[in-house]
């Protein structure tokens, strides 16, 4: 299920001035907690996901301070891009 509660979902502007938006899903499986970061620009011409890893339920103050992250390095986002 989407997360869409505690400001996830707003939009983030990196140092160039472009605009990063983040969606993040989240769900109980037989392995326990599964999350994923969604993230794209306005023009959708870069997009990517975070895939955490299963079994662990990460904090809210974590996968804000990962958005951050990503909003903050161009080198990380590329990592995380499909």
């Amino acid at each position: 299920m989407w997360w869409d509660h505690q400001n996830l979902n707003k939009p983030h502007i990196d140092a160039t001035g472009k605009r990063w938006n983040f969606r993040v899903w989240h769900d109980v499986a037989s392995g326990g907690h599964a999350e994923r970061i969604f993230f794209w620009d306005d023009r959708k011409e870069f997009c990517g996901v975070v895939v955490l890893p299963v079994g662990k339920a990460v904090h809210i103050s974590k996968i804000k301070a990962l958005i951050r992250k990503l909003v903050a390095d161009p080198s990380l986002r590329t990592k995380f891009r499909r």
